[in-house]
Parts: structure tokens; sequence; C-alpha cells
């Protein structure tokens, strides 16, 4: 299977995610791959490229780089918009590109120190394999009250806000909750830090 593939986990426990961020700033190249450099990857397989970067492996390890790898490269006065996919479960994956040979202490869990900036979200989450995926869906949606994300509908998405903790946080029960009671699910998430179209909070 192509790396290409946003499907990610197979018949075994590998979730993935592919994820892209977008700094606003002519300083761009320094603030992505700075990011990505800063990243403690020894829990998962990881790779990155020309238009994105993929990491495989348990799903608490995944989310712990992918929020690392935004957290990182939060400015203060830069607007950046992150796209993720987070997949496990998609009967085209393959074992490889993965590590689960792991423990479940987190590598980069100092990141939240610096994560309470304010952050705009759109979520879609995709049930697949079960014939009450709505029901799945809701449940997903309703998790993020819990957080304090002021979920929203919207046409084709769920729209979220508050700190890139609290999102991550939510994004963590999500992905656990999906694991626990569906075979092949995706959540996509686009975040957005510092938008001058909205007032700051």
């Amino acid at each position: 299977m192509p790396e290409s593939c946003c499907c990610s986990a197979g018949s075994v426990d590998i979730t993935g995610c592919r994820m892209s961020l977008y700094p606003m700033s002519g300083n761009f190249v320094d603030i992505i791959l700075g990011s990505v450099a800063k990243v403690d990857t020894c829990k998962v397989w990881s790779s990155t490229d020309h238009l994105s970067t993929l990491y495989r492996g348990r799903q608490s390890h995944v989310l712990d780089c992918a929020k690392a790898l935004f957290v990182h490269a939060w400015k203060k006065d830069t607007h950046m918009t992150g796209e993720f996919t987070f997949s496990r479960g998609c009967p085209g994956d393959t074992e490889a590109d993965s590590f689960l040979e792991t423990d479940d202490t987190p590598r980069n869990a100092a990141a939240a120190a610096f994560g309470d900036f304010y952050t705009y979200a759109k979520i879609s989450f995709y049930a697949f394999g079960v014939a009450d995926y709505m029901e799945h869906i809701r449940s997903v949606v309703e998790f993020a009250e819990k957080y304090g994300l002021k979920p929203k509908a919207s046409h084709y998405v769920t729209m979220l806000e508050g700190s890139a903790n609290a999102l991550f946080a939510y994004f963590d029960e999500t992905l656990a909750y999906a694991q626990k009671h569906l075979p092949h699910y995706v959540l996509e998430a686009t975040l957005s830090v510092n938008s001058p179209s909205v007032v700051k909070k």
C-alpha cells in the first residue's frame, strides 16, 4: 500500500495520523521543521515528506506526537492552521511501517505546559463498518461538551473552540472510544490559531 493512503490499522492495533502545518509567516520553513525536530518520536514510526508528517503506532503515542507537533509550532502572533487525519482499521492497510512494542508513558507530555493557547477547530468523524454509525458520531460530538469546547453543528462539520490542551484531550477520548467500539474510523480535524478573522480570546 502506498504510504500516502489515509487509512491506518488493518488487522493490528495501529493508529495513524497524517498532518500538515501551515504557518502564515515568511519564516514558515523554520517553524515547521523546527517543530518536527522537537517532537520525540522514539515510540512511533514517523515519516516527513514534502506534504505532511505521518506517525503510526499505539494510539496514545500517535496522539502525543501529533499534539506536540502542533504545540511546538505555535507562535504568539502567527496565524497557523493544522490539518490532522487520524485513522485506524482500514482493511487495505498493512502491518508495515509501525511501532507498537512500547509502554504507555508519553514522551512529549511536557508540551502540555505550552498548550493553553486558544484554538478554533472543525472536525468530521467517520464510523465505517457499522449500521448505527450516526449513534457513534453523536456520541463523539457529545464528548466535546465535557471539555468545554462549545460544539456547534455546521454543514458537514462540527465547530469547536477552546485551548489546544482541551482539544487534544477531547481527541484522546474520541479515539479511545472509537478504538473500543468501531472496526474502522477516521477523525478529520482542522485547527486554527491567531486568525485575523476572529476576536482574540
